[in-house]
């Protein structure tokens, strides 16, 4: 039945995706709201405006007010929008790099109605993860008021999916401008991080008319969940449209442009077949980046290795900002309040550095084990799309080619670690505050085998799931595991359930040094997963992956 259509078979593909998401987000609007008592309303209460740039707090002395400024305004939204960004960019570019958009064309299915079927396809994937999320925050909200209003959850889960639906329509229509599927996602991501901060920047500078230019900003005008906010409804609507503008921009370049070619590719003067295949050649004898596979994938991962190491720079810098400006109040008010104690048990925030380091350490290893996810992923996506049957018709061993992929990995990842060190000592030192150098060097590089066992799960997994399963899976563990640390010291979890978790293993080195012993072990299990990717490469079938 799944595979009669298009549109049924593209939505059997997501269904490890709506679980994944909508379950992970539902049941995070459940430990949100049983965490919604009256004290710690009143102390996030009171927390609020320093933390304008996560949210605009309405009635924040209610549940509904108080779940809405801390995970709908800006959590939700962000972490529902990455996996369409994904599906998006794939959803004919992977096609067309797999090769398997012309056995697709060649049925009776206009290229119009194709990418229709496939649109429609994500669209109701992404309603059905909003209606997991609504189905927790209900459950949430009736466990803790005894009632729930089922309307209103509703909505609020389909006002985030309404956002996420439109960054899935605006990454079809990047990768029309690209021949593959990662710049795509790549753009879209910025994009995605631009509006955050733009919509951000709008909220602490008063007056300010950037936030007018982000999507996050339309979607808060409706905050369904509060039933005294002034909702907008034209401003969804503004959202569809520009869903619906991104989704019919990318019908027109897609039912005009070459299989495998971009937009406006056909109005340029193209030259002789034969001379641009010599010139190609040409050019690829010179280049060193062709002299082995690592310098290769050097070469093609250097864009977002930019990028990222971009990234990393400004939200050392952000930190910074934060801390200094913060330090004071922050520290106060924990000490006033018991909760607070709870969630800092382990990290000291009574000086500027240690703010600096508190702030900064527990967002910097997840931005560092994302950026691990997804070099590893171009691993997976070749091997789904069939890109290393060309490199193994050369007298390439599988082994080497893999370890030398892996290598280029770890050697970009390891420049993210680097880049944390030198900008938080090169902030400081501007910024005049002293700081344990050691220290800020221990929980640095204490992020290098989190990324390494993100690597050796993707390699090892990737022999064994798709694509698609493999990105659903993997990002809901990251998202719990970080979850899981982040609630450490209010909900009290089993040893060996915590211990599943890169983020607690990692600790806090930047306050009490490296614990050698979860470090060696991290590294171990990374050695072990890379191991396992080798045997079981040497003997797989790569057309399976």
């Amino acid at each position: 039945m799944m595979f009669r259509s298009i549109w049924s078979k593209t939505l059997r593909d997501y269904r490890v995706a709506i679980l994944a998401w909508g379950l992970a987000l539902g049941l995070f609007a459940v430990i949100d709201f049983a965490e919604s008592t009256p004290t710690t309303i009143a102390t996030f209460g009171s927390l609020a405006p320093l933390f304008r740039f996560l949210g605009d707090p309405y009635h924040i002395q209610t549940p509904e007010g108080f779940i809405t400024w801390r995970i709908m305004e800006l959590f939700v939204p962000l972490a529902i929008s990455f996996w369409p960004i994904l599906a998006g960019s794939r959803l004919v570019r992977g096609e067309e790099e797999r090769g398997s958009m012309d056995v697709l064309l060649a049925t009776p299915w206009s290229r119009t109605r194709l990418l229709l079927s496939k649109l429609g396809a994500i669209l109701l994937a992404l309603i059905l993860i909003g209606l997991l999320f609504a189905l927790g925050l209900i459950a949430g909200q009736a466990r803790l008021e005894g009632h729930a209003n089922v309307v209103r959850a509703l909505l609020a889960g389909l006002n985030a999916s309404l956002l996420a639906f439109f960054f899935g329509c605006l990454a079809l229509l990047f990768s029309q401008f690209t021949t593959r599927r990662a710049v795509a996602a790549g753009w879209t991501s910025g994009l995605l991080v631009l509006s955050v901060l733009l919509d951000s920047t709008g909220r602490l500078v008063s007056g300010s008319w950037v936030q007018y230019l982000s999507p996050f900003y339309y979607y808060n005008l409706n905050r369904p969940l509060i039933p005294s906010f002034p909702d907008q409804p034209l401003a969804a609507v503004l959202l569809m449209s520009l869903a619906v503008l991104c989704g019919g921009a990318s019908l027109f370049f897609f039912a005009r442009r070459d299989i495998g070619g971009v937009a406006f590719s056909s109005l340029g003067k193209q030259e002789p077949g034969n001379h641009y295949a010599l010139r190609s050649l040409s050019q690829a004898e010179r280049a060193l980046s062709t002299r082995n596979v690592g310098l290769q994938t050097l070469r093609r991962d250097g864009w977002s290795a930019l990028c990222w190491g971009l990234g990393v720079i400004f939200v050392s810098v952000y930190c910074l900002v934060i801390a200094l400006s913060t330090q004071q109040a922050f520290y106060q008010l924990t000490q006033k309040t018991p909760l607070l104690q709870q969630l800092f048990f382990d990290t000291p925030i009574n000086t500027n550095a240690a703010m600096l380091g508190t702030f900064l350490f527990t967002f910097m290893p997840a931005i560092v084990v994302a950026f691990a996810l997804t070099l590893g992923l171009k691993w997976a996506a070749d091997l789904e799309n069939g890109r290393l049957e060309v490199l193994f018709s050369t007298p390439q061993a599988r082994g080497k080619v893999l370890l030398s992929r892996f290598g280029a990995n770890v050697l970009v990842v390891l420049l993210a670690s680097i880049l944390t060190w030198l900008a938080v000592l090169i902030g400081a030192q501007l910024a005049h505050l002293a700081v344990n150098q050691s220290r800020i060097f221990a929980a640095s590089f204490n992020m290098f085998p989190m990324a390494l066992i993100t690597l050796g799960l993707v390699y090892a997994l990737a022999g064994r799931l798709r694509y698609a399963p493999l990105v659903s899976l993997l990002c809901a563990y990251i998202v719990l595991s970080y979850i899981e640390e982040l609630f450490e010291g209010s909900i009290t979890m089993p040893v060996w359930l915590m211990d599943l978790s890169i983020f607690h293993l990692y600790g806090n080195p930047v306050f009490v040094g490296v614990n050698w012993t979860n470090f060696l072990g991290m590294t171990g299990v990374a050695v072990v997963l890379l191991v396992m990717s080798l045997v079981q490469f040497r003997s797989a079938d790569i057309a399976l992956g």
